[in-house]
């Protein structure tokens, strides 16, 4: 990046529309704390956050994770749902702010009301498998995060902001957007490079520029929003496959295989296979029985360099099978060395 997009980045300033972010931010945050029960879970609704400025492919990718959500039922949550452009042969009903889908997707609009929202997806009979939440093209990530997260029901599986790489130094100059914008991107697990194919020239450029605001983030570059579920929703657990990104030569493709015990697994020697991941692995999620704990079940999440490793809500009862996903790119996956670990 260069001296004069550091100066700019330093600089600051303060945009109308994120202040408005803000201050409904905080008043959710207060309406949290009033509507929200403060007893635990039966279980935790993993949640994803979709960020972006304005043009940045917010929806394309939502509406991707609604056609093909690799058999997740997901509930979607956006500050103007009917933004999103959902293919009518996928349409079922409608009811209220409840959309149902022929994939067994559930859209719920937010209205202004997010706290509510969550509240009412957390108490479902039937609750999704995952949420997705599609911020404003001007909301700082991180503050609609806290919003989401004061329901206890609700557990952040990743940030995902994507890049308008045709726009992206320009906004980066301009004092109106560059505040934001660099809000977005650092809050980022993920971030999604868009429309890669417009900058084949300055591609590096752009790459350098986003690693500059957000070191050591993933970066998946593509066309059209074209990510799958099981990257930007975490993994599904399902055999190992292959599949691709985009139909574009520079885009990566990613690889995936699953691990799975019958009985109970010693935990350190499991926590040390997760410590030891090659950096190419960028997605794990996986669930866990432990000798010595059979009555408790762990829940692993790793996006990218974040991991945690927590106490499942949900008893395991007499299911001691354990099992984890692990999605990386291809160019670099190494199956002897994964299954090595975890021998």
């Amino acid at each position: 990046m260069t001296s004069d997009q550091n100066r700019l980045i330093e600089a600051g300033a303060v945009n109308p529309a994120s202040a408005k972010e803000t201050l409904s931010m905080l008043m959710g945050i207060f309406e949290a704390a009033r509507i929200v029960p403060r007893t635990a879970p039966s279980r935790v609704l993993p949640l994803t956050i979709v960020s972006g400025f304005l043009g940045a492919g917010k929806t394309t990718l939502v509406n991707r994770l609604l056609s093909e959500p690799g058999g997740r039922r997901i509930a979607v949550l956006g500050n103007d749902f009917a933004s999103v452009n959902i293919d009518e042969e996928l349409i079922r009903f409608q009811s209220g702010d409840t959309i149902g889908l022929t994939n067994g997707c559930a859209c719920c609009a937010i209205n202004g009301d997010l706290v509510n929202a969550v509240q009412r997806l957390v108490q479902r009979d039937d609750p999704p498998d995952a949420v997705v939440l599609e911020a404003s093209g001007v909301a700082d990530p991180r503050g609609i995060a806290q919003v989401a997260l004061a329901n206890p029901g609700v557990g952040l599986d990743a940030i995902v902001t994507l890049v308008d790489a045709e726009t992206f130094e320009d906004r980066l100059r301009d004092a109106r957007t560059r505040t934001t914008l660099v809000s977005q991107v650092s809050a980022a697990d993920i971030i999604v490079i868009n429309k890669i194919d417009l900058v084949r020239a300055r591609r590096d450029e752009t790459r350098q520029a986003i690693q500059s605001i957000a070191p050591g983030r993933i970066l998946l570059e593509t066309t059209h929003g074209s990510v799958p579920a099981d990257v930007v929703l975490g993994s599904a657990s399902r055999a190992a496959a292959m599949f691709s990104c985009a139909a574009v030569d520079h885009v990566a493709g990613f690889s995936s295989t699953t691990r799975t015990w019958a009985g109970p697994v010693e935990r350190d020697s499991i926590t040390r296979a997760l410590s030891d991941v090659p950096p190419y692995v960028i997605r794990a999620k996986g669930t866990f029985c432990f000798r010595g704990e059979e009555t408790r079940r762990y829940v692993y999440q790793r996006v990218g360099r974040r991991e945690v490793l927590d106490l499942s809500p949900e008893p395991s009862g007499f299911d001691a099978e354990s099992r984890v996903v692990l999605i990386g790119f291809s160019d670099d996956w190494n199956e002897e060395a994964i299954s090595a670990l975890f021998a």
